[in-house]
């Protein structure tokens, strides 16, 4: 019983693992990542050439790998968003002496899937519109009510977006009702075209949404007629680097109930 526990522990361990993404790094970077590579100098005055060759140890990597600074100790090298995921790349350093004596050493790089990918979530699940009923009188008989306006609000978050990707974007959409109009308002790292959201860093976005009840409601109207639902839909997840979320599918929709209680017209004997 005892190793039937520990073997479905394993399993499960392993499912829940299949789902993590690696952090990159420069011996497994995602692509478009930057990161920076280094050595010690033997001596004052020895010269640095880097080189990336990709497959094996002779083929130039070309723009695959961009070098920041080729004739130093140390630089930042590019991945570009393109490269494959899985495939093998080799970063080389020359360092060459005054005597002209020269010594090289290479460093294996695999390039990792991405793992950045966005959350949604909307603030609150339910809650009632921004004020009370507005009641109208029409002629002497006929009684309208107009609910007005209700703001919702829902945060975008990245997660495990690399440093050197800077800003992110994402399409984004409300779905609400027939008669319902809406507006959103972002926090001061994001602006929208009526598609698109850019976000200039790599922070979490709020989004607040203005929803109008554009319907008028009457005593013949069901009791909860101007209750709703908004549904909030992010999409096209892609950082500023070109690199697209890893899982289209994680927490990308989300959204919130409005409603007031459900009071029947007033009935009399």
């Amino acid at each position: 019983m005892k190793k039937l526990f520990i073997l479905l522990a394993a399993v499960t361990l392993t499912a829940m693992s299949a789902k993590v993404f690696a952090q990159s790094t420069g011996t497994t970077p995602a692509p478009g990542a930057t990161h920076e590579y280094s050595v010690t100098p033997g001596d004052a005055g020895n010269t640095f050439l880097w080189s990336v060759t990709k497959g094996d140890l002779t083929t130039d990597a070309g723009t695959d790998a961009v070098i920041a600074d080729s004739d130093a100790s140390a630089t930042d090298i590019t991945w570009a968003s393109t490269v494959t995921v899985g495939d093998w790349y080799y970063v080389h350093i020359l360092e060459t002496d005054e005597d002209g004596c020269s010594n090289e050493k290479v460093l294996p790089v695999q390039i990792t899937e991405s793992d950045f990918f966005l959350n949604l979530s909307a603030e609150n699940p339910t809650q009632c519109y921004d004020n009370a009923v507005v009641v109208s009188l029409s002629g002497n008989s006929t009684i309208t009510y107009n609910h007005g306006t209700a703001t919702i609000d829902f945060t975008v978050t990245p997660d495990n977006l690399s440093p050197s990707y800077s800003g992110y974007v994402f399409d984004l959409a409300l779905t609400v009702p027939t008669g319902f109009t809406s507006a959103p308002t972002f926090s001061a790292n994001a602006s929208w075209d009526g598609t698109t959201v850019t976000v200039t860093d790599n922070g979490i976005v709020e989004i607040s949404f203005e929803v109008v009840n554009g319907n008028t409601y009457d005593n013949d109207s069901a009791p909860d007629a101007q209750n709703f639902t908004a549904t909030a839909t992010i999409s096209n997840g892609v950082s500023a680097n070109g690199v697209s979320e890893n899982d289209s599918a994680n927490d990308n929709t989300d959204a919130t109930d409005v409603s007031r209680p459900n009071t029947s017209g007033i009935i009399t004997n």
